[in-house]
């Protein structure tokens, strides 16, 4: 089959994402075509090898996976290092899946000039005592991300983040945290016990960011504030 620039970019994408589902890949190569169209592009991929496709049962997403003939294709004609592949999905796949919402989110972006997902931070250079869920840079501004899931208690994450993250405003010119939750609940909780720590936090939902992207005015510094955008 002849290979797309899209294809390449999408070979290219996984490598850094590890694992992306329908939803993600439509969203971020198929912005014009309908679902079923990017469902069939992928089928074929997955056919020949270039993909590899884990779907737990046929009521959830798909997830999909550099393949074997991606890896080839990307070390022998794109010019890329050994590729080590991955056929088993994170043990925590809907927080893995959050994190790449916002990778796609700043993927779209033509401002974002890096992201860094937590996984791969350590081979980055990052040196500080806390790992965030990611790291990205828009423009002339850095963020680092939390993508918050409600599985602690708020105090939990206020002892466990709030310490390390001022020693990296400290030593790391970060413009603000990222604070994004599932639901809306659970950021304003966050929000009102953070409204004290005298540092710069943004707060969201992984929805909002996913369905309108970094240019729209879904960042909140108060709940109950005007959104603004990241770009």
């Amino acid at each position: 089959m002849r290979l797309t620039e899209r294809c390449i970019e999408l070979f290219r994408l996984l490598v850094a994402a590890g694992w992306l589902t329908t939803s993600q890949i439509h969203r971020r190569f198929f912005p014009n075509a309908t679902i079923d169209a990017a469902r069939k592009r992928l089928r074929i991929l997955t056919e020949d090898g270039y993909l590899f496709m884990i779907q737990e049962h046929r009521m959830t997403e798909a997830l999909f996976a550099l393949g074997r003939a991606g890896k080839r294709f990307l070390e022998t004609t794109a010019g890329a290092s050994e590729i080590t592949l991955s056929r088993k999905p994170p043990k925590h796949l809907e927080h893995y899946i959050g994190i790449n919402d916002l990778r796609i989110a700043a993927e779209m972006s033509a401002s974002t000039r890096y992201f860094f997902a937590s996984w791969e931070l350590p081979a980055s250079g990052w040196r500080y005592g806390v790992i965030p869920d990611a790291v990205f840079a828009i423009g002339e501004r850095t963020f680092a991300a939390e993508f918050d899931r409600g599985l602690e208690t708020i105090r939990y994450f206020v002892r466990t983040k709030v310490g390390a993250y001022r020693h990296v405003f400290e030593g790391f010119p970060l413009s603000a945290v990222l604070i994004m939750t599932d639901r809306r609940t659970r950021m304003e909780a966050l929000a009102k016990a953070l409204a004290r720590e005298n540092m710069h936090f943004l707060y969201t939902t992984i929805d909002q960011v996913s369905e309108y992207g970094l240019a729209a005015p879904v960042f909140f510094e108060h709940p109950d504030g005007k959104g603004k955008p990241l770009i």
